[in-house]
């Protein structure tokens, strides 16, 4: 973004602080994820940055999707599951060619999808609620599939990587002075 437009964005910003575990990492205090209003019981090991550097969120615009280690995803996955119920039919053909899941046939893109909202909770107030465009994309004409990734079974390093494709639209300031990351949503392609 350009200087005008940033300096007119900044008051609106909701910040999260930002710690340095290692310096290639943004790592930032997420303390709950909900799905449709219901808030996802993810185990404080994993939302928390242990002292040997293990858990925890971390935002990376390097990344394209965001992964999340398996006990974490499986709980997403199975509350997404739960709710979108049998109002959509699996696509599994579809999950294992493009290794996405879940996948749902929703027929034809011209009508209205209904799956629930995502949305992260930072430490300090500052939320991203995800529309349905970053969590979810056509790999077909009338097939949607998550675009969180399940990172399997990792021993060490962060639990969860908030990548890219959740961070559209969203204007992101990284406040390094103040260790700190400014969070918007913003439609980017307006300015």
């Amino acid at each position: 973004m350009v200087g005008g437009v940033v300096h007119q964005l900044h008051h609106l910003l909701s910040f999260v602080q930002v710690y340095f575990q290692h310096e290639q990492y943004y790592y930032v205090s997420l303390q709950k994820i909900i799905i449709g209003g219901v808030h996802v019981k993810v185990p404080a090991k994993y939302l928390a940055l242990d002292a040997k550097g293990n858990g925890g969120t971390i935002v990376d615009s390097g990344t394209f999707y965001t992964l999340m280690r398996r006990p974490v995803f499986d709980l997403v996955f199975k509350e997404l599951i739960r709710q979108v119920g049998n109002n959509y039919s699996r696509a599994s053909n579809i999950e294992q060619e493009f290794d996405l899941e879940p996948c749902y046939n929703v027929g034809n893109v011209d009508h209205e999808i209904k799956l629930p909202q995502l949305t992260f909770h930072f430490q300090g107030g500052a939320e991203m609620v995800l529309p349905l465009a970053n969590y979810f994309m056509y790999v077909d004409n009338d097939v949607v599939c998550m675009t969180i990734q399940n990172e399997g079974e990792l021993e060490r390093g962060p639990a969860i990587t908030l990548g890219n494709y959740q961070q559209q639209d969203y204007y992101m300031e990284y406040d390094l002075e103040n260790n700190r990351l400014g969070i918007l949503q913003h439609d980017c392609k307006s300015t």
